[in-house]
């Protein structure tokens, strides 16, 4: 629900006049205010872990009413997910803070081989006959790959974070506000996103709905890899802002976003051509149709430049997103519905083009241009 994108930028501010020993012990001044920080994100993010093992039970129930036809015992499978990513819960604010200290390529490197692992071990499993086993591969390594990373690179870390803390973090006052409202976003975005493919295999086939799964999961991909020239920057984006030095934000600000869009104007380009290429071939089908391809590409770019725009506003630790989040799921997901059984992926193409095109990037561009004039004034 976006906490992590929270915990960057607030780390980044909290980590001014401190510094990272040769150790692994975080040094300054106010270092305890910092680690403070750190053990109320894991007891936040604790109990998120907890609550999600009660997913367990309920997916036994849902998957035992829906699995009559599976000849073999999945129960195994989906216990090592929830586990696994639960786990993953509890390490992502380590991992999150650490960023926004100023180790972007360290936390990088890490989250590149949890990436690298994890898909080696979902091959490897389902080349052994794992089977389901293999959906719980990725965030079972990751959650190894984070935890050997912590023990071997910041063990004095650790033994600092379990003495008790003198000094009360503020969350209710500091993270609070900005978390609740990044979540709404976040919950909105997850409806943009992930209610068309069960909305499209409920209405219309299996068929239609694989066809805008995959072809919504390479778009969605690489929006992902294409916002890594602007999330790299976040730290420093923080920083600067805490400094009130706005030359040096645009500037930096600028160059990612420059490169982010290119990024995904060059990939798009190239998987559209790809696209066209795999008509010649039987799994052309697997796809949409390469016009609705290309309006739903148009689609993520518009909302992958909103995106942009919004990390340069949220640095400043507002999240000013919220509301133009709920009004574009407001209009996504009844237009989806209505227009799903009577159009079926080309009516949803359309109205997420619509959507992001018409409202989602140019709200975004206004409320960049009034609130940066804003928050900048007299400075």
């Amino acid at each position: 629900m976006g906490l992590s994108i929270v915990l960057v930028q607030i780390s980044a501010n909290e980590f001014a006049g401190l510094s990272w020993g040769n150790d692994g012990r975080v040094e300054g001044l106010a270092s305890g205010r910092f680690l403070a920080l750190i053990q109320k994100s894991f007891r936040w993010y604790g109990i998120a872990a907890v609550l999600f093992l009660l997913a367990y039970p309920v997916g036994l129930i849902f998957l035992k009413s829906s699995s009559a036809g599976l000849a073999y015992d999945w129960r195994g499978a989906w216990l090592l997910l929830v586990i696994a990513t639960g786990v993953g819960f509890l390490l992502q604010p380590v991992l999150s803070i650490i960023e926004g200290s100023g180790k972007v390529v360290e936390v990088y490197t890490v989250r590149l081989m949890q990436g690298v692992l994890g898909a080696t071990s979902i091959w490897a499993t389902l080349a052994m006959g794992g089977g389901l086993y293999a959906v719980a591969m990725m965030p079972a390594m990751s959650a190894l790959v984070a935890i050997v990373w912590l023990m071997s690179r910041n063990s004095l870390l650790i033994s600092q974070l379990l003495k008790p803390s003198k000094i009360n973090f503020g969350w209710q006052e500091e993270v609070w506000p900005m978390q609740w409202r990044i979540g709404v976003s976040w919950i909105c975005g997850y409806l943009l996103v992930q209610i068309h493919t069960p909305l499209l295999f409920k209405v219309q086939t299996p068929v239609v709905a694989g066809q805008m799964g995959l072809t919504m999961t390479v778009a969605n991909m690489l929006g992902l890899l294409a916002m890594s020239w602007m999330t790299s920057q976040t730290p420093e984006l923080a920083r600067v802002v805490s400094e009130r030095n706005w030359f040096s934000l645009d500037n930096k600000f600028y160059k990612a976003l420059i490169l982010s869009t290119a990024a995904f104007v060059l990939g798009g380009a190239v998987f559209f051509v790809v696209r066209m290429a795999l008509d010649l071939t039987p799994y052309g089908s697997r796809f949409l149709p390469p016009l609705q391809t290309l309006g739903l590409l148009f689609a993520i770019l518009f909302s992958h430049v909103a995106g942009l725009f919004a990390v340069y506003l949220r640095a400043h630790r507002r999240e000013p997103f919220m509301w133009p989040s709920i009004v574009a799921a407001a209009l996504v997901v009844p237009f989806a519905i209505w227009a799903a059984p009577v159009w079926g992926s080309a009516g949803i193409v359309t109205v997420l083009l619509l959507v992001n095109g018409l409202f989602g990037l140019p709200l975004a561009i206004y409320l960049w241009l009034t609130l940066r004039k804003a928050w900048h004034a007299g400075v």
